[in-house]
């Protein structure tokens, strides 16, 4: 069974597990139809480490996003064939997913990524500083909702989640498993 660079972190805060796609992950914090409302009205922090991460030179036939010239990510649940020429970086990287209308709010404080409709729409990708590390911003709503990737090394994992759960404060962040995003994606 494979553990998130956040799996401890997650554990004290009250977890409760579930095993996907051989991944020990978070299922829910609190029950998923309460989370769910709250990242609703509010925002919401999930882990989605297990997510595969695919790195190309060439823009593949799939949806991917464009992080430059000539520079493609592909982002999907397992299982997933990879096109070919792409380099799996998927141990690279720690997943989040900030979703909710005041995750731009969120995000706002941590960044200097102008992450609005006009300047980011949905499906857009971009390279940025999030809480003072490297990452990869990929912007992927849920329905209505403004939803994104935020895609760090392992070893920045713990301090990024915990600035963006600190940023969220005032806005009301509240934690949520993949149980709650299965539920959001209908």
């Amino acid at each position: 069974m494979k553990r998130s660079a956040l799996f401890y972190l997650h554990q004290r805060v009250g977890a409760r597990f579930g095993e996907f796609d051989d991944w020990e992950l978070p299922a829910c914090f609190l029950p998923p139809a309460q989370e769910a409302t709250q990242i609703g009205e509010n925002v919401g922090l999930a882990d989605l480490s297990h997510f595969l991460k695919f790195d190309l030179q060439k823009q593949p036939e799939q949806e991917s996003w464009c992080l430059g010239a000539n520079h493609y990510l592909i982002l999907g649940e397992p299982p997933f064939d990879p096109p070919p020429g792409a380099t799996d970086v998927s141990s690279v990287y720690t997943g989040l997913r900030l979703a909710g209308p005041r995750s731009k709010d969120v995000l706002g404080k941590l960044t200097s990524l102008n992450t609005r409709n006009a300047a980011f729409p949905n499906l857009s990708g971009a390279q940025a500083s999030v809480a003072h590390a490297h990452a990869i911003v990929l912007r992927e709503d849920i329905g209505s909702i403004p939803s994104f990737h935020l895609l760090v090394g392992r070893d920045y994992a713990e301090s990024v989640w915990e600035s963006i759960v600190h940023a969220g404060h005032e806005f009301h962040l509240c934690l949520f498993g993949l149980q709650t995003l299965q539920l959001l994606q209908g």
